[in-house]
């Protein structure tokens, strides 16, 4: 090989880590961002949902980043069921009493459609769809995939998801970082297993339902 060709594949080898890495920068900055203007947090999630697909517009490769109807049915299953499982491991670390929260029927008719259309995929087209196909180019599947379970994890700091009106989950607590991080895992396994985005997407929006369904998010505050 000679040293164009070298230089050539160096920079091959090196190009998904910087895109990765500004992509995430940009992200962080925006959820961090949106701390202390609330009106961000509209771009934040636009940016996650939107930017994975112009992206894939652009290269043409809608496949690579899970937007594709291979393995619909398979993905399906595995995405219901490992929400299910999530769902499951949500409510016993995390529900406290087993009452429903106040209006529950309310809350879950709000939350469904916009943890569907909203809060799942602005994560996960960004973190499966986008960030982890790079990562593991670069790593190999599984430290890819590990990898972006613990950025995943860390990106859960940045924007105010904690100790809100909306949302008491302990996410800075041992067991909320352990939870982010094997939710990570979990979700990158069956975006693996499929390569179709729609797994983890189900997934992430059955166990953020569930959060609702706890009480530990709410859409509607309730003044009795």
């Amino acid at each position: 090989m000679t040293p164009p060709q070298q230089r050539e594949a160096k920079n091959g080898f090196y190009r998904p880590l910087v895109e990765g890495a500004i992509g995430y920068g940009l992200f962080c900055a925006l959820g961090l961002a949106s701390r202390f203007l609330p009106a961000l947090f509209l771009l934040f999630v636009a940016y996650g949902i939107l930017f994975p697909l112009v992206w894939a517009k652009k290269s043409g490769d809608w496949q690579a980043l899970g937007f594709s109807r291979q393995n619909l049915s398979t993905a399906l299953l595995w995405g219901a069921a490992a929400g299910s499982l999530w769902a499951i491991y949500t409510y016993l670390f995390f529900g406290q009493d087993g009452a429903l929260p106040p209006l529950w029927g309310l809350q879950i008719a709000i939350a469904a459609p916009i943890w569907l259309l909203v809060m799942s995929p602005f994560q996960e087209f960004f973190f499966r769809g986008w960030l982890q196909p790079r990562l593991e180019a670069v790593a190999g599947s599984w430290p890819g995939l590990g990898l972006t379970a613990v950025l995943f994890t860390l990106w859960h700091f940045f924007p105010q998801l904690e100790g809100t009106a909306t949302a008491t989950l302990p996410l800075s607590s041992p067991l909320g970082v352990v939870s982010m991080l094997l939710a990570g895992l979990l979700f990158g396994a069956i975006f693996q297993r499929t390569r179709n985005i729609v797994a983890p997407w189900l997934a992430h929006a059955l166990g953020g339902i569930t959060l609702v369904i706890i009480g530990e998010m709410s859409f509607i505050q309730y003044v009795p």
